[in-house]
């Protein structure tokens, strides 16, 4: 497997619940361990989860920043040590915005377009009805690249975002051969 050639972003609620953060670690973990490189926004919740989860296994996850590199601009700062490393273990933080700029909330539905970009697909673990991870679907949309939601509970507010994602034809994730199988990824890993 080339480096990076099979790209996942892994996207959901900072409020992460129980479950998510179960689900958020299976998917990342099994993916991580295929061959697949995991993408986020190194946010709490999801976003951190996911990343963890690569580098337990010492693989690649790239995080993509809505601010500077640099150690005052990584948000939230209790992730400067996912950021060493995910850089230690051969990751990468990138952002499109210069070193020491501050990490304002206008910058943050803007770097969810590279997150997608960047990415064969997008996962929705977890997602309100106004979460960032939506803006990552919406982008991913027009950037042609697939849509992948795992289903909540229909009496979490963390769910019904992802829910609606499901309901207007995102792809409905229980296990990580459903993200493998719609990108013909499975019979490469074999």
């Amino acid at each position: 497997i080339k480096k990076d050639e099979w790209t996942i972003a892994i996207v959901g609620s900072r409020k992460i619940s129980a479950y998510g953060r179960q689900v958020t670690s299976q998917l990342a973990r099994e993916l991580s361990q295929t061959g697949v490189t995991i993408i986020s926004g190194m946010a709490l919740g999801t976003d951190g989860i996911a990343h963890r989860e690569c580098l337990k296994l010492k693989n690649r996850t790239i995080a993509v920043l809505g601010g500077g590199i640099n150690t005052d601009s990584i948000y939230p700062s209790s992730n400067n040590q996912i950021a060493e490393e995910i850089v230690s273990e051969g990751g990468a933080i990138i952002s499109e915005y210069p070193i020491g700029t501050p990490p304002l909330k206008q910058y943050f539905p803007a770097r969810n377009r590279i997150i997608s970009g960047l990415s064969l697909g997008i996962l929705v673990i977890e997602a309100a009805e106004s979460s960032g991870a939506l803006i990552t679907a919406k982008f991913a949309l027009e950037q042609n690249r697939e849509v992948f939601a795992v289903p909540g509970s229909i009496y979490s507010a963390t769910s019904k975002g992802s829910n609606n994602l499901i309901k207007l034809g995102a792809k409905l994730i229980t296990k990580t051969e459903d993200i493998l199988e719609e990108l013909n990824l499975k019979s490469s890993i074999e």
